[in-house]
């Protein structure tokens, strides 16, 4: 996930506007009504390994607080073979306590002790570890996967391209074997950001020397121009000893051309996958239905790509984070249970019910329609069994195709299943034969699967109905085992895990003293949650700096603070601006107290220095009257309309900060 510049946005469109042109222009004159296709199983092609998740950047952050049943009926529709979705691979952000799109994960080391002498509590952090084993309940036969976004700050003392970040991966794929059983068999090096050569071969030593030399290692992991994605492949074609490292190249989003050197690893056995994907209106910010089995389809047909994984299997954060309901799963509302079934997971079911990893492409079915479209055929290990999917986007008419299969291979029906706007998955009257030919009329704007196969299903597992972030809201982390990350929270910067008081009881505490090695970028720790359409509200909380006061290690100023009507607008803002993006009441520890909005001070004073003495905050937001008090002293009572809605939430500086007594409501 990558913010992209109006310069880039620009050029993909410019790029498609000039393809479509070509295409016009080669579609100007009479078209054919139909196609013939011959499906031979003997002509077989590239092996098929399948359609995967991404679980990172925090979009899986709220389904864990989801009451049962309903959160396993969520999972079944991601992982459950031949019901919804049903991924055959998933990928997991390696966390470094960093924001990689909407919001941080968890690390499993944040120190160099906690890495040389791991606990299982280190290991229990977040929920990746949880949702690899809930995917592994529901198909065995998963490829589990990892990558780092970041990774946290004392690696390498800052140095990513150390021993120490090789370590810090070799740690996670031990701890996933030894406290959760799981066999994660790839790993990745660091994702949208270019990486050493020297330091792959480096990774590729330490797993070996650490008894893992069944974990291939996958590279690339670029976001970009053809250029900056494919560079890792010309690296490699002219570095052997590189080359000998890599299992596979993966690509994000991928556009424009393949330099000759992919052709070249190709041949020799190096995979090529879209190792992150997803098509998006970037105006709305949502997801095609078409657009995305159309692009998928051209990954196979025209780019080669043998996998595709999807960010993000499910959209678990709040909508004004970026890139809102990404996911073919939209869940964050745990509070009701409430979740919404995208069309696009349908997309996504029209080929892994039908074909699964280890079956092949059917070489000369691949193709693009005459009117528009595009078909792309698998086949059986065996060879027994066979499936094409369709797609017809963009078609200006309906068009008939003629399938005929090969004499020693003629099945007395192929099952169709049919996806349009209206209706998605839906099972149609079997294709019978005619004079040994199987025709199809396939109409505009609508997805097809035809298969010898049988088993498919359109799950059924409800929702139950939305409702709204309940209020009066208060939480005082008492019921919380240690550590944990507090029901709906979702973390910004920083990470703040469920603690003890010093005088008793239980409270939450900001965790890090120091920056990570960022992806994003982020000079503050803050948590977030509610509901974005929130207006007129009112927030206070408890809040200490604790022994902070006197810690040497922790970096930058050391403040508390209260967010009210936080809301970043589903972009990227709240990466670069010196404040959170609504407005933060801030009291730091020498007593200088500040309310801003995301670029200015829009009222500052000072009060006694607060010590290690706990205080109280409060916000309160009512039409465009904002009053900012601490301890019961209203220190600021102006007219401001920056904002008009949003969430609540706390934030603080990189030190341990103490939060209790979270109070939300409406004036």
């Amino acid at each position: 996930m990558k913010f992209h510049s109006i310069a880039y946005i620009t050029a993909i469109c410019l790029s498609v506007t000039f393809r479509s042109a070509l295409c016009h222009a080669a579609e100007e004159g009479p078209k054919p009504s139909g196609i013939s296709i011959t499906l031979d199983p003997a002509k077989v092609g590239a092996e098929f390994e399948g359609i995967g998740a991404v679980s990172a950047g925090a979009s899986t952050r709220l389904l864990i607080d989801y009451p049962e049943p309903i959160r396993s009926r969520i999972l079944d529709w991601l992982f459950l073979p031949k019901y919804g979705a049903g991924f055959t691979h998933l990928k997991v952000e390696v966390g470094g306590e960093i924001n990689s799109t909407d919001g941080t994960e968890p690390t499993h080391a944040r120190s160099r002790e906690e890495l040389n002498h791991p606990k299982r509590e280190y290991f229990e952090r977040g929920y990746e570890w949880w949702l690899m084993e809930e995917a592994k309940k529901r198909n065995p036969k998963i490829v589990l996967d990892c990558l780092p976004w970041g990774a946290p700050g004392w690696i390498g003392n800052g140095d990513y391209f150390s021993q120490d970040m090789a370590d810090y991966l070799v740690g996670f794929l031990k701890g996933a074997k030894q406290y959760h059983n799981l066999d994660i068999n790839l790993v990745g090096c660091w994702n949208e950001k270019p990486v050493k050569p020297e330091w792959i071969k480096l990774l590729r030593v330490t797993l070996d020397t650490n008894g893992l030399t069944e974990v291939k290692i996958v590279v690339g992991d670029m976001n970009g121009s053809p250029e900056a994605q494919w560079k890792i492949a010309d690296q490699a074609v002219i570095d052997p000893e590189l080359a000998k490292c890599i299992y596979a190249i993966g690509v994000h989003y991928p556009w424009g051309n393949q330099p000759n050197s992919v052709t070249k690893l190709r041949a020799e056995g190096i995979r090529t996958w879209v190792s992150e994907f997803g098509e998006w209106d970037w105006t709305t910010m949502q997801p095609f239905l078409y657009k995305r089995a159309a692009s998928m389809n051209t990954c196979f047909v025209e780019r080669g790509f043998t996998k595709i994984n999807i960010w993000s299997p499910i959209s678990s954060y709040y909508d004004c984070l970026p890139a809102p309901r990404s996911g073919v799963v939209t869940a964050n509302m745990p509070w009701s249970g409430a979740f919404e079934i995208e069309p696009t997971l349908w997309a996504v079911a029209h080929i892994t019910q039908f074909a699964v990893p280890g079956w092949h492409f059917m070489d000369g079915v691949g193709r693009k329609l005459p009117n528009g479209g595009s078909v792309v055929g698998f086949i059986s290990p065996d060879g027994k069994e066979v499936s094409l999917v369709i797609e017809t986007t963009g078609a200006s008419s309906e068009q008939t195709l003629k399938l005929n299969l090969a004499e020693n291979h003629k099945p007395a029906a192929l099952h169709v299943w049919r996806t349009d706007q209206m209706e998605q998955f839906i099972r149609q009257p079997d294709l019978m034969a005619s004079n040994g030919d199987y025709n199809i009329k396939v109409d505009p704007n609508c997805i097809y699967s035809l298969t010898t196969t049988t088993g498919q299903r359109k799950g059924d597992g409800s929702s139950p109905p939305p409702a709204a972030f309940p209020l009066p809201y208060r939480e005082d982390f008492e019921g919380y085992k240690l550590p944990a990350t507090p029901r709906f929270f979702s973390d910004q910067g920083g990470v703040f895990e469920v603690a003890p008081r010093a005088d008793g009881g239980k409270c939450l505490r900001q965790q890090l003293c120091r920056p990570g090695i960022d992806w994003a970028g982020g000079t503050y720790a803050y948590s977030i949650l509610g509901d974005d359409h929130w207006n007129d509200i009112e927030a206070s909380m408890d809040a200490s700096f604790g022994s902070s006061l006197n810690e040497t290690n922790a970096t930058g100023e050391k403040f508390i603070g209260l967010l009210a009507r936080w809301n970043p607008g589903a972009t990227w803002i709240h990466f670069t601006t010196p404040y959170p993006a609504g407005y933060n009441l801030r009291l730091f520890n020498d007593g200088r107290w500040q309310l801003t909005t995301a670029r200015k001070i829009i009222s500052a004073g000072k009060i006694p220095p607060p010590g290690m003495i706990w205080q109280k905050l409060h916000l309160r937001c009512s039409g465009n009257r904002i009053t900012a008090s601490i301890n019961g002293r209203v220190l600021a009572e102006l007219i401001d309309s920056t904002y008009q809605c949003g969430l609540v939430g706390i934030d603080s500086g990189f030190h341990p900060a103490f939060f209790d007594d979270f109070i939300v409501k409406i004036p």
